[in-house]
């Protein structure tokens, strides 16, 4: 890439540079790592930590989880770390002297150009290979941890919602309920309210997360929607109610298109096209529909026959509401913005940069502390960009493409306007 006299000429300058820049990259790194390391900390707390799970496994699960972030870690990271070694040879004058000396300022930003597009090639790796491999990893131990451990814990005087079921006890001994109140909706059309003196929990299946309740003494009380008016009163010796938990837990564990590789996005993307054609085509067709029907009414409408003014403009705001109908399938867009998210996400080292290009041009003191704080904001500008374009591909019809790079767009046009600027 520099030539073989490019590299014998400037080699010192490109290994200076290169040094610097790895190094700034390494403590940029620990500290976005850091601040995700221990909110990922703090959520795993909040599920799992706090239910006497072994420590190792809590660990485990926390290794597992690692490449998650380093999908952002990465690309800030080079961009924090480039802006930290252009502005302190900036403050201490260095460029200056190397301009003085004849040396032009891209064997500067040489070596830190083929250092972020390693970095990009890492971060690609990491978002198609690591991710889903260390995310399996983290469904099947998180799976184990799971069924070792109770799926809820009802705690005395308390209330506690299982789906469309709401449990109110008093006191609890172990496996025990007292003073038990069931408030049941799981009918669309009728309502239950159970009450008993005592209740007993028990596990029929922990793999699929089957419970069942068996009170004794139990009172119910039926309403219907459609009668408000009546109710019905039922009482027995003792009940057995069935708990079926699999849908929530199971929540737990799914893999989502973001841990997915780029060969399974794209064969998920594949599997929604017929539906996707199938959404187009039967928009099209409304559309043709409702234009004919407003073309004969129109046609009649002069002649004065049948149709109203009234039913014209219905048929009208009919068509117009057909035009604006969302045309494409959710899921279809969803595994494509992913898709290029990733791509986008990794090619971000390498396009960063160029922000942090211009800085070089200014001297400027406490030039690494100055570039570290210029590149925690341009940080926080760029996840939210992202954030906020990832969004508007999922909800538009057009291709995620053109939402997903866009920041990356943006921040690399910006750096080269700026850059060529302040060489003006």
């Amino acid at each position: 890439m520099f030539g073989r006299r490019g590299r014998e000429k400037h080699g010192l300058l490109y290994w200076y540079v290169g040094r610097e820049y790895v190094f700034s990259f390494i403590v940029a790194f620990l500290f976005f790592f850091f601040i995700f390391f221990v909110n990922q900390i703090l959520v795993l707390a909040q599920k799992i930590l706090l239910k006497n799970v072994r420590i190792a496994d809590v660990l485990l699960l926390v290794v597992f989880s690692i490449p998650q972030f380093l999908m952002y870690t990465m690309p800030f990271s080079s961009l924090a770390s480039a802006s930290m070694v252009i502005g302190n040879l900036s403050s201490q004058n260095e460029i200056l002297a190397l301009r003085s000396s004849g040396v032009h300022v891209k064997h500067i930003f040489r070596p830190i150009l083929v250092v972020s597009i390693v970095l990009s090639g890492a971060t690609l790796m990491i978002a198609d290979w690591m991710i889903p491999y260390t995310t399996a990893l983290y469904k099947d131990l998180y799976a184990e941890i799971l069924q070792s451990m109770p799926t809820f814990e009802l705690k005395s005087y308390s209330s506690t919602r299982f789906g469309k079921r709401v449990i109110s006890n008093g006191a609890v001994d172990g496996n025990v309920l007292y003073d038990v109140m069931i408030f049941d909706d799981a009918d669309s059309r009728q309502s239950r309210v159970i009450t008993a003196t005592e209740g007993r929990i028990t596990v029929l299946d922990i793999d699929r997360y089957l419970y069942q309740i068996d009170l004794e003494n139990p009172q119910i009380m039926i309403t219907d929607s459609a009668r408000v008016n009546e109710y019905s009163l039922a009482s027995a010796s003792s009940m057995t109610l069935y708990l079926d938990l699999s849908s929530s837990a199971s929540g737990l564990v799914n893999i989502t298109p973001s841990q997915m590789s780029i060969s399974q996005l794209r064969e998920a993307a594949e599997e929604r096209l017929s539906e996707q054609e199938s959404i187009l085509a039967q928009k099209q067709s409304s559309i043709s529909n409702a234009a004919q029907d407003l073309g004969e009414s129109l046609f009649f409408l002069d002649r004065n026959d049948n149709p109203t003014m009234k039913t014209v403009l219905k048929e009208a705001s009919f068509l117009d509401q057909m035009k604006s109908t969302r045309g494409f399938s959710f899921y279809y867009q969803y595994y494509r913005s992913e898709l290029q998210k990733k791509m986008a996400l990794s090619l971000a080292c390498t396009f960063l940069v160029f922000i942090a290009f211009p800085i070089s041009f200014f001297k400027v003191k406490n030039g690494r502390l100055i570039g570290f704080g210029l590149s925690m904001f341009v940080a926080c500008a760029y996840w939210f960009f992202i954030y906020f374009m990832h969004v508007k591909a999922i909800a538009s019809p057009l291709h995620p493409a053109l939402f997903l790079w866009a920041p990356d767009a943006v921040v690399f046009i910006a750096g080269l306007l700026m850059l060529w600027r302040t060489r003006k």
